[in-house]
């Protein structure tokens, strides 16, 4: 199946944004230039902040194409997100230079993927300092994770252009979590996750820490931190191994 649009609360992304900003101070020296891009940035809400944030920082954000796989009321078009994250910046006069354009990129789709890796070979995009991801780990069918972590893995040895910087890049990802033995961490979760994410399909869910830095170990990252966020969200940071 596809992944669907980020399952998120209505009025979440304005919530959060400033505890994400306060967690992402931790990564990024303002003083450092630098390019950061963000997975599945919907309507550029969280992005346009950060540009505003750091202006040192080539902010880049990717919407995912339309695809049929049978089950289109799960899909949104990548393409309409495109014009919503491109038409809500244009309708707010809001041209930063440090901001970018979305870029089409479905995590499952493999020429998505090469065509990033050949915009960092001819230096067009990347390499990139970080990646971010907020609300997306839970929204993925269960094997789309790996494949985020082996297409930006610092040692995979089948990419020959590396996406993420090999001596300190980092992946941060923003959302609710289980607790590591499998457990949900509140009621609240556990309802979220059965009756509202599930219903998408039952693919998706939320998962725990430790499964995702387990594949994260597998590709040559290390979990670095974690930060307990408001409304039982959690800030991981997995950071390319010394």
């Amino acid at each position: 199946m596809k992944y669907p649009s980020i399952i998120t609360q209505q009025g979440a992304a304005e919530r959060n944004t400033q505890p994400i900003i306060d967690e992402l101070a931790k990564l990024i020296n303002p003083s450092t230039k630098s390019q950061i891009l963000e997975l599945g940035s919907g309507s550029y809400v969280h992005l346009e902040a950060f540009a505003r944030r750091w202006n040192n920082v080539q902010w880049w954000g990717t919407v995912r194409d339309e695809a049929e796989h049978g089950q289109r009321q799960y899909l949104t078009s990548s393409i309409a997100q495109a014009r919503s994250a491109s038409s809500r910046l244009s309708e707010n006069d809001i041209l930063l230079s440090n901001l970018n354009g979305p870029r089409v990129l479905d995590i499952e789709i493999e020429d998505d993927w090469k065509a990033l890796e050949t915009a960092v070979f001819y230096g067009t995009a990347g390499p990139f300092a970080g990646f971010v991801m907020i609300n997306l780990i839970h929204c993925c069918p269960l094997d789309a994770p790996e494949n985020i972590f082996r297409h930006l893995s610092p040692v995979n040895p089948s990419i020959d252009t590396k996406l993420i910087d090999t001596k300190n890049g980092w992946i941060a990802a923003y959302g609710p979590w289980l607790n590591d033995d499998g457990s949900y961490k509140s009621d609240s979760d556990e309802k979220f996750d059965k009756e509202y994410i599930k219903s998408k399909s039952p693919l998706l869910g939320l998962r725990s820490i430790k499964s995702i830095s387990d594949i994260a170990s597998k590709w040559g990252f290390v979990e670095e931190s974690r930060r307990d966020l408001p409304k039982g969200n959690v800030f991981v940071v997995w950071r390319v191994k010394p």
